[in-house]
């Protein structure tokens, strides 16, 4: 059986260690809201191999989504990065 782009990319974000879970002391995210799991995906900045895919994939559901779309913007702090890479696709 084939696997599902989003389990390649929970696969993919495991293997950088960006997930990080805790049920018992939620985070707190910037607005507020409380979440037993958080994705840093500043961790991926140093993985380009996994970088490169996920911002790949990344690029096609937005341009499927959206196929008039001429850019893709990444806000700050760690959507930066990720807003400048689509230039790359």
């Amino acid at each position: 059986m084939a696997k599902t782009d989003e389990k390649v990319i929970a696969e993919k974000l495991l293997q950088a260690g960006a997930v990080k879970l805790s049920p018992e002391k939620p985070f707190t995210w910037a607005s507020g809201w409380k979440s037993p799991i958080y994705c840093d995906n500043r961790k991926l900045l140093s993985f380009p191999f996994i970088r490169d895919f996920i911002k790949s994939e990344l690029c096609n559901v937005v341009f499927e989504a959206y196929p008039e779309a001429d850019a893709i913007a990444g806000v700050a702090t760690a959507g930066i990065p990720w807003g400048l890479w689509w230039l790359t696709s």
